[in-house]
């Protein structure tokens, strides 16, 4: 028996299909909630009914910008192009807040938590070493004690959180580990074990760099920030349009000359019938 969001979820299917677009609604849509290509929709069958809905609405939305741009999925699109002007700062600048805002994961903000808390552990362990070594610059490798290190398994953990050796004749497994550090070398100085736990947390700094720059890459994305702002609109329209006023202005424009083809029928049988206000 169907529930109402997946009657819905099939009708709002349904009119996608008849665009000429499949849509598959079975599969782990290659490990991503949802994902457009080719005119094909795959929506992860783990989802709930209504976050279907949303990431449906996400990757039509995606479709239309296709018939836009047709390279668009090598170029990701321009928004000069998608809002049919040059003057695109100000609505730039509200896609990106609103794609922030959206951000229900907190994918965003809870890695920019996480190596803030990094940095502030580095800061506190530089200071500790600086003062007996106060030559010491945690940017550059300390020779004094990776000298000391190199003498001994100790120093895989320069590069390493944990390891697993065997002995060269008997062949023993040995298991180290920064966390262990001071038990497993009882007879290295703190401040060398203040140093390796200083060279653990810079790596965990950096790969959280990288990962944020590749999701500040992806977020800002024409195709991106458009497909998630008419997400955005079918899950609170208000809250769009507080947070890009001037975008939904100008979006609206568009959908009412037809513009965006298919997608004005579309938010006008399934989004909220009551037209929010938009006040600039």
């Amino acid at each position: 028996m169907k529930t109402v969001g997946s009657d819905e979820f099939y009708k709002m299917s349904n009119f996608i299909r008849q665009c000429g677009v499949v849509v598959n609604t079975n599969t782990l849509a290659r490990g991503h909630q949802g994902f457009f290509t080719n005119k094909r929709i795959d929506i992860s069958a783990v989802l709930s009914a209504e976050r279907k809905k949303e990431v449906l609405v996400h990757e039509f939305a995606h479709f239309i910008h296709s018939r836009l741009e047709p390279d668009v999925i090598r170029s990701h699109g321009s928004l000069c192009k998608l809002f049919d002007t040059n003057d695109i700062k100000i609505i730039q600048h509200e896609l990106c807040e609103l794609t922030r805002a959206l951000d229900k994961s907190a994918s965003l903000s809870r890695l920019e938590e996480q190596r803030n808390l990094r940095m502030e552990k580095i800061k506190e362990l530089a200071k500790k070493i600086k003062q007996t070594y106060p030559e010491f610059k945690r940017s550059y490798p300390f020779k004094k004690f990776e000298n000391i290190l190199k003498k001994s398994d100790a120093r895989y953990l320069l590069k390493y959180d944990r390891v697993k050796i065997r002995t060269p004749f008997l062949r023993r497994l040995k298991i180290y580990s920064v966390e262990t550090f001071r038990t497993d070398f009882p007879h290295l100085d703190e401040n060398i074990e203040n140093y390796v736990l200083l060279k653990s947390h810079q790596r965990v700094v950096n790969r959280i760099s990288s990962r944020l720059s590749r999701l500040n890459k992806y977020y800002s994305r024409p195709s991106e920030l458009f497909a998630r702002f008419v997400e955005s609109l079918y899950k609170d329209k208000d809250f769009t349009i507080q947070t890009a006023p001037n975008a939904y202005k100008r979006f609206d424009e568009l959908l009412a000359s037809g513009y965006y083809f298919e997608l004005s029928d579309f938010i006008s049988d399934f989004f909220l019938k009551q037209p929010a206000q938009c006040v600039l």
